[in-house]
């Protein structure tokens, strides 16, 4: 599960998404035959020399479910969305998919990829728009040919704007699903869809 963490998940969003991972992994750590693997990205600091980063927050594999409700209690959101450039990074940590186990890469959101910095004074780094949207479908594409379903959510109050919501559908395809903050109960019907489906029940 990888959630975006930039400025405009703070409130209300990010409480909903965090109350949603948290619950999947409780679900996961009862179920005993499911490992969760969480992630947060954002960028560091402002738009000068700032940095896409991820932190891995939790791997059920080695941590207490209470150290993922501690670190996510203190965690807040802020910056912006470097989107496909965090998808890159995660790569590298995501375990292993194989014919014996489904995967499922579980992603939240609420907007557009955007992200900029500046190198000096003179040169300036823009990563946004379709050219950013194109490049984060490519890194979906080699998370699903890594063996993984993928899963995305665009979090929203009742409105979208259509350009972010054409983006939103250019890097996710039919795997976009939109979701309004006050019912996060969607989120818990179009996993279990997802995952019936990989089953072929």
């Amino acid at each position: 599960i990888s959630v975006d963490y930039s400025g405009s998940m703070q409130g209300n969003r990010l409480k909903q998404a965090v109350k949603v991972v948290t619950a999947i992994a409780k679900a996961a750590q009862l179920a005993r035959n499911i490992n969760i693997q969480v992630s947060i990205r954002s960028t560091t600091g402002g738009h000068s020399k700032a940095l896409p980063y991820i932190a891995l927050v939790y791997d059920s594999r080695k941590d207490s479910f209470s150290h993922l409700t501690k670190v996510l209690s203190q965690i807040d959101a802020g910056n912006t969305t470097p989107e496909g450039l965090c998808f890159e990074a995660i790569m590298k940590y995501l375990p292993v998919a194989d014919d014996n186990t489904n995967s499922y890469f579980v992603n939240m959101s609420d907007g557009e990829p955007y992200f900029s910095t500046s190198i000096d004074n003179q040169h300036v780094i823009h990563y946004g728009n379709e050219e950013a949207a194109k490049h984060t479908q490519n890194q979906v594409k080699k998370i699903r040919n890594n063996g993984y379903n993928v899963i995305s959510y665009f979090i929203n109050d009742g409105y979208i704007n259509p350009n972010s919501k054409d983006m939103f559908k250019i890097m996710y395809g039919n795997d976009a699903n939109y979701i309004n903050v006050e019912n996060f109960v969607q989120i818990a019907n179009t996993l279990n869809k997802k995952m019936m489906e990989s089953l072929d029940i």
